[in-house]
């Protein structure tokens, strides 16, 4: 058995991931790389579940995306997506199961497997094959990185804000509880896999969310917003631009697809992965609906994608507002382990030991305990974070639905909409039937829409609402009572006739 697994070890070499693959030659960190990719895989199914689910549902922001959208656009968008998504997870379960066994599965991994077969059926010279391959895979990762870079900076500037707003009387101003919230993430962000992450997923993030989604109905039970004169208004057509933001701030809310490979590929049982998508679905799609309808309803055009913004400044939401800033540990954590992962893998920096062996960086003749490197890496990666989130609390309006759009646009609509049928019509052990090409033809061309429509959107409103870069408001300003003197109720957060 032994000798089977070194075989298969070697095997793995050419495809362990981006920078082996694309831009190292080196055998013996190709061996290395290969195999930590094999110590890797200790993930049970319910670890996949708890993990999915916790780093997808974002049921509260929902609202949000209505209030970008409108009614009808938002309710077409949000029926499309319970669809389209959960077809594009099967799909990626399907094509990294369909894979030769000696490869890894990630979107790197599998862009590079559909450039090559793309170059091959176009009859291409093995050599523009080859290039094909590596191109296909450092686009695709590039896009993969940045855009979970940036849902680490999102998290980041989600986390302040709630520090900021639980404790208001503080001194402190929005820059240094960002620069406090860093310091405070570091520790978690040295947690070394997604397989290490299951219990955290569970206490940090399935638990909290049925709290923090009960503070919610009790919130609106409480107030009921929409008995508030004037009450809420509701977009009946946004414009163009800002429905581009609402669309793919939806993806945004689905975007957990950009995960799914890289938990495949720590999974003990890979080919149960359906299991997890039904699981996962299950629990999420009704909480969406929910909070969407019934958010969207209570707060209309003013909800906030920091949805405690519109609540009543009493004891339960001050409890949410605490149960999720701990829950920030775990998304800044789910977050930049693609990232991180990756960076390890190609440098030989085995994320499933503590001291030994030792790296050995390239240029180094002596070699580091493993914890140390990672404590090295990790921190200049968060530290970056840090200095991007300060950049973006000049903004003004909801600068994170923005955010958030931006992201989704960069890397999630591609990862949740159309990139799943781009592999399927490329690597799909069995030929696809005319009905089945034609929905993913459908479906990439609407992808290819809101990514690019999304991206000029949401980047536009951005800039438009910066104040200058690090010139940033001290205190989060509030949309609920007392502290909003333009909610006519003394209570929700709906904006009087010419309020303030």
């Amino acid at each position: 058995n032994e000798a089977v697994r070194d075989q298969s070890a070697a095997a793995m070499m050419d495809r362990s991931s981006l920078f082996i693959e694309s831009m190292a030659d080196d055998g013996h960190l190709a061996s290395t790389s290969a195999q930590m990719q094999l110590h890797m895989r200790q993930m049970p199914v319910w670890g996949a579940v708890v993990n999915s689910i916790a780093f997808m549902a974002v049921p509260r922001s929902i609202p949000a995306c209505f209030a970008a959208t409108g009614w009808t656009i938002g309710i077409g968008s949000l029926f499309y997506s319970s669809i389209v998504t959960y077809d594009t997870g099967l799909l990626l379960g399907q094509v990294c199961n369909a894979l030769p066994a000696n490869s890894v599965c990630s979107f790197p991994a599998l862009a590079a497997h559909a450039s090559e077969r793309f170059a091959c059926h176009r009859n291409w010279s093995r050599s523009a094959q080859r290039r094909a391959r590596k191109v296909g895979h450092v686009a695709i990762a590039c896009l993969q990185y940045s855009c979970y870079y940036l849902t680490g900076v999102a998290e980041l500037i989600y986390f302040e804000q709630y520090l900021g707003q639980y404790f208001s009387l503080s001194p402190l101003c929005q820059w240094q509880w960002l620069l406090l919230v860093g310091v405070i993430s570091l520790p978690v962000v040295q947690v070394p896999s997604f397989h290490a992450t299951r219990i955290a997923a569970v206490a940090l993030g399935v638990l909290p969310l049925v709290l923090n989604v009960g503070v919610m109905l009790y919130e609106i039970a409480l107030v009921r917003p929409w008995d508030c004169a004037p009450g809420p208004s509701y977009t009946a057509w946004p414009s163009l631009s800002r429905g581009f933001v609402g669309l793919t701030a939806f993806a945004y809310a689905f975007g957990g697809h950009g995960l799914y490979p890289d938990q495949i590929r720590e999974m003990r049982q890979p080919a149960r992965w359906p299991s997890v998508m039904a699981w996962t679905y299950a629990a999420t799609v009704p909480l969406y609906w929910l909070c969407g309808l019934l958010g969207y309803y209570a707060y209309g055009d003013f909800s906030k994608a920091n949805i405690n913004l519109n609540f009543p400044d009493n004891p339960a939401n001050k409890l949410s507002i605490a149960v999720q800033a701990l829950q920030e540990f775990f998304f800044i954590l789910d977050s930049d382990l693609v990232v991180m992962l990756a960076i390890e893998l190609a440098v030989g920096l085995d994320p499933s030991t503590c001291c030994a062996p030792t790296w050995h960086p390239r240029t180094w003749r002596r070699g580091l305990p493993p914890w140390l490197g990672r404590l090295g890496l990790r921190s200049a990666f968060l530290a970056s974070q840090v200095f991007c989130a300060q950049m973006l609390l000049s903004g003004e309006g909801d600068t994170l639905l923005s955010l958030q759009a931006l992201t989704a646009s960069v890397g999630m609509v591609a990862f949740t909409y159309f990139l799943p049928y781009v592999f399927a019509l490329l690597l799909s052990p069995t030929p696809l039937g005319p009905w089945r090409k034609a929905w993913a033809g459908v479906n990439i061309a609407i992808g290819l829409a809101m990514a690019v429509g999304g991206f000029g959107s949401s980047l536009g409103e951005l800039l438009e609402g910066s104040t200058g870069l690090f010139n940033g408001d001290c205190k989060l300003q509030w949309a609920y009572a007392p502290q909003s003197p333009g909610d006519p109720c003394n209570l929700s957060g709906i904006p009087s006739e010419g309020g303030i």
